[in-house]
């Protein structure tokens, strides 16, 4: 199957189409001035995020993508963790559960996990 230029469709094609997928990643990308460390734990993608206010910038700039993502990301049965520092702040797919913090949020199918979200900041501080 030839790849596309969009990222996001090769992959929900490929979960709809294709064999389960496995995902193995190590690498560092940078999105809006933002330097994100991205690798794999188990069965886990972890986005490792500078600060919590970088991630706020992020979730921002980014959040008209998020339930493409998301929907992406559980159509191949993948869970993504937001992290700032050992914190994880927020979970996108497979595994997140929505709460009213999210619906607040207005950042839709994305987790935010209030706890991890106040400690990181406490952290930084």
């Amino acid at each position: 199957m030839p790849a596309s230029g969009d990222l996001l469709a090769t992959v929900e094609t490929l979960a709809r189409r294709g064999p389960d997928l496995s995902v193995t990643a190590n690498l560092s990308v940078t999105v809006d001035d933002i330097d994100l460390a991205i690798s794999t734990v188990e069965e886990r993608i972890r986005i490792q995020v500078p600060s919590v206010w970088a991630g706020c910038r992020l979730l921002w700039s980014e959040r008209g993508r998020l339930p493409r993502l998301t929907r992406v990301l559980s159509a191949a049965d993948l869970t993504a963790e937001i992290r700032v520092g050992s914190a994880v702040i927020a979970i996108a797919g497979a595994d997140a559960v929505p709460g009213r913090l999210s619906d607040r949020l207005a950042v839709g199918p994305l987790e935010v996990r209030l706890r991890a979200l106040v400690a990181a900041v406490l952290r930084v501080q």
